[in-house]
C-alpha cells in the first residue's frame, strides 16, 4: 500500500515512451508550473514500469524536466537499435502464454520464452541502462519499480529498501521478452515489469489521487494498459489517467523502440502536456 498522498505512475513503453513521457511532464511544466511543483515533491510516490522506470528514476535522482527533454531530443544516443514488429513479438508472447491456467503460470511461460530468445549481451544491455541514469544510487524520494521473475512468474517490486542496484532494479523492469536479455538480481532473472501490467497500476493503491500516464493506446497488441480491475483497487482515490494521443501515437511510430522515435515522441509528448495543463491543475488541486 502506497504511504504517501499521491502517486504517478509512469507505464512502459520503449524509448519512446521514456521521451514522451519526459515531454509530457516538460509541457505539464510549461504550462501549469505550480501543477508540476506540486506533483514531484516526496509527497508523491513514482511507480515506473519498464520505460516509465527510467523516467521515475531519473526524476527520483533530482534531474530537471529541461534537461531530460533535450537529453530525448538530440541526435547522439547509446541506445540500441532494434528492428522489430511489434505484432508479430505480441503474437510470439500470445503463442508462449497461450493454454495458461493462470496469470502465474503465463509469465513463466513468458519467462522462459524470454531466456531462450537470442537477445545483446547482459552486460551491453546494461550499460545502456547505466548510461540513461545520471546517477545510480536511490534517493529518499518514494520510488516503486517492479519487474517479474521469469521462474515463478511472481511480481517483485524494488525500492531504496530492497539492498538492490538502482541500475540493476531499472534494468531488470525493462528487460522486455524476446528483445533485451533478463536481469540477474540475488540469484534470479528477472524481466520486463509490463509483463505483468504496462503500468502495475494497482500498486498505487492507498494513494488519495492518482495519476497514471500511458505511451500508447488504451488497448494495443500487448492487451490493455490498465484493467478495470487495477483500476477498481484504488477504490476511493482520485484517479486521471492519460494516454498518448493521436498525434502523439503518429510521432511513436510503428516501432517505439526504434532510438530515432525519441525526439518525435518528445515533441508530441510536451505539445500533448500543454494541451491537458489546466485539465490536470484543476485534478490535481
Amino acid at each position: 500500500m502506497i504511504s504517501t498522498k499521491s502517486t504517478l505512475v509512469l507505464a512502459g513503453g520503449g524509448v519512446a515512451g521514456i521521451a514522451w513521457e519526459t515531454g509530457f511532464l516538460l509541457g505539464l511544466q510549461d504550462s501549469a508550473p505550480g501543477m508540476v511543483q506540486r506533483l514531484l515533491t516526496h509527497s508523491t510516490t513514482l511507480l515506473g514500469t519498464s520505460a516509465g522506470s527510467t523516467v521515475a528514476a531519473q526524476i527520483a535522482s533530482g534531474n530537471k524536466l529541461q534537461e531530460l527533454f533535450d537529453r530525448q531530443v538530440t541526435a547522439a544516443t547509446a541506445e540500441l537499435n532494434v528492428a522489430i514488429d511489434l505484432a508479430r513479438l505480441g503474437g510470439l508472447m500470445s503463442d508462449a502464454t497461450q493454454g495458461a491456467a493462470s496469470p502465474e503460470q503465463a509469465r513463466q511461460r513468458l519467462g522462459a520464452f524470454a531466456k531462450e530468445a537470442d537477445t545483446p549481451p547482459a552486460a551491453v544491455r546494461r550499460d545502456v541502462i547505466e548510461g540513461r541514469l545520471t546517477t545510480h544510487k536511490w534517493s529518499d524520494w518514494p520510488l516503486l519499480i517492479p519487474a517479474v521473475d521469469t521462474d515463478t512468474g511472481e511480481l517483485r517490486v524494488f525500492d531504496n529498501a530492497s539492498g538492490v542496484n538502482l541500475v540493476d532494479a531499472v534494468a531488470a523492469s525493462c528487460a522486455v521478452p524476446g528483445v533485451w536479455p533478463p536481469v540477474e538480481i540475488e540469484g534470479h532473472l528477472y524481466m520486463d515489469g509490463g509483463a505483468r501490467s504496462l503500468a502495475n497500476a494497482d500498486l498505487a493503491a492507498g494513494a488519495e489521487q492518482v495519476l497514471i500516464l500511458v505511451p500508447s493506446p488504451a488497448e494495443s497488441a500487448f492487451g490493455v494498459a490498465v484493467s478495470e480491475e487495477q483500476l477498481r483497487a484504488l477504490d476511493p482515490a482520485r484517479v486521471c489517467m492519460i494516454n498518448a494521443d493521436a498525434a502523439s501515437l503518429k510521432a511513436i511510430g510503428a516501432n517505439p523502440l526504434d532510438p530515432g522515435s525519441r525526439a518525435p515522441a518528445a515533441h508530441a509528448g510536451r505539445d500533448q502536456g500543454r494541451r491537458l495543463a489546466a485539465e490536470l491543475d484543476t485534478f490535481w488541486n
